[in-house]
């Protein structure tokens, strides 16, 4: 479970991913900010539908978190493809993926075949309205 903060940028960790130079009261990472070398600016709060989505106890908000891994994906303009070794993921650590092989986006042609459906960046050419069509006809489950 993602419970120790950094000190420095208050960015969630797991505790396997301290460095080992860290003490128990106070880990150190060097994944977010290099202990304080690097320094972004904080993030605006969220406002909006899309707050009530991640914060609201309500059906769509809980069916949103639920499916925030298929939204991401129905606005992608590419697709990782991958052969994973599951050897990897089958241990306790946090959640990880070995890529065997060579690593391949999949955007497909910038114009369909004729019957395929419009994928990735296909979506994005298209108006506003019939880009919303089509991640609908996509995703059926999520709209």
């Amino acid at each position: 479970m993602l419970s120790v903060i950094c000190s420095h940028c208050h960015a969630l960790h797991f505790d396997c991913e301290k460095l080992t130079s860290s003490w128990v009261n106070h880990p150190k990472f060097s994944m977010c900010c290099l202990q304080g070398q690097i320094q972004l600016p904080s993030l605006q709060p969220l406002t909006g539908i899309l707050h009530n989505y991640l914060t609201g106890d309500d059906y769509s908000s809980k069916e949103f978190c639920n499916n925030i891994w298929q939204y991401n994906v129905a606005f992608a303009m590419t697709s990782v493809g991958v052969k994973i070794d599951n050897f990897v993921t089958r241990q306790s650590s946090p959640y990880c993926f070995k890529i065997q092989g060579e690593l391949h986006h999949l955007t497909g042609a910038l114009l369909p075949y004729d019957n395929y459906t419009l994928t990735y960046a296909q979506i994005y050419i298209l108006d506003i309205a019939e880009q919303l069509n089509v991640r609908r006809l996509n995703n059926k489950n999520l709209w």
